[in-house]
């Protein structure tokens, strides 16, 4: 590969009508200039490569990790305007510092090291704006290893963390990265509750109490109730007690039942997971909502 070549790698980024006309003059005194080849290594793999410390000085972090990583194979680190991630021993560290940006942007470094990852940009509640949600695997994650993620504090960036997957999965993974919600916008979450969860009211616990007295605790503060029934069933696979939870429309809700925990659906609605009463009728078969990572871009 010549340095004509080299430059034209992104041209619409590094030399093209993007660029403004100092860094175009830059770049042609860094190609009129004569340049000892340095080498650039990776685990495995050595590029013979002339130009990438001038481009290093003469362009941002994320043209420098644009250049390296388009020859050879997936490079150990990454960093663009939105996220910078460096492969480590068995996980990726992940810090995210644009959570607006555009998603394209964050799976431009995921596949930068390697990963087959979709990300999505979602709408969040103010405490999980910049979080890192996921890793998900539609259809189940079957390969050696684990697959997770551990938030780390104390964190300079909208989010620090470890993402746990193996480097040689095949599959496809998405991620959502938290963005803030308009009012009244859902919010998306990191998956159902279990029968006995969270606490959406700050100083009130909702877990035991009944529909009318948590439906009067929103209204005196000024917040509106959604609904999801909280199903138990056997699981004939293991004799196990399964679970699942279903909106409902509150005309399928009574008084009576207890409310078994809550979570803010929006800005102004907290959902109550309701335990169904005797009189709610047989258990329904488990029939997945589809969920945000399910949806079309």
């Amino acid at each position: 590969m010549n340095l004509a070549d080299l430059a034209r790698v992104r041209d619409k980024d590094l030399a093209g009508e993007a660029s403004a006309p100092e860094t175009r003059a830059l770049m042609h005194a860094i190609m009129s200039e004569e340049r000892e080849p340095v080498t650039v290594t990776r685990p495995g793999h050595k590029v013979r490569r002339g130009l990438v410390l001038g481009l290093a000085t003469m362009a941002a972090a994320a043209a420098v990790a644009v250049g390296i990583g388009l020859v050879g194979g997936p490079v150990t680190s990454y960093a663009n305007a939105a996220v910078s991630i460096k492969k480590n021993d068995g996980y990726f560290s992940v810090n995210i510092t644009d959570p607006t940006a555009d998603r394209r942007s964050f799976e431009e470094a995921f596949r930068a090291v390697g990963l087959n990852v979709t990300v999505k940009v979602v709408p969040v509640a103010p405490s999980d704006v910049g979080k890192l949600i996921g890793p998900i695997v539609p259809g189940g994650f079957k390969w050696h290893g684990s697959i997770g993620t551990q938030t780390i504090r104390p964190c300079s960036s909208a989010f620090c963390g470890k993402v746990w997957m193996p480097a040689d999965f095949p599959g496809r993974v998405v991620f959502g990265v938290g963005r803030p919600a308009e009012p009244g916008e859902p919010y998306v979450d990191e998956g159902p509750l279990a029968p006995e969860g969270d606490e959406a009211l700050s100083g009130y616990t909702s877990h035991g109490k009944t529909v009318a007295d948590v439906r009067t605790e929103l209204s005196r503060r000024g917040l509106k109730a959604g609904y999801r029934l909280v199903w138990q069933y056997l699981d004939g696979g293991d004799g196990g007690i399964s679970w699942f939870d279903e909106a409902v429309p509150a005309s399928r809700i009574k008084n009576d039942w207890i409310v078994a925990s809550t979570r803010f659906h929006s800005s102004d609605t907290v959902d109550l997971y309701v335990t169904p009463g005797k009189d709610a009728g047989p258990v329904p078969s488990p029939h997945p909502e589809p969920q945000w990572y399910d949806m079309p871009d």
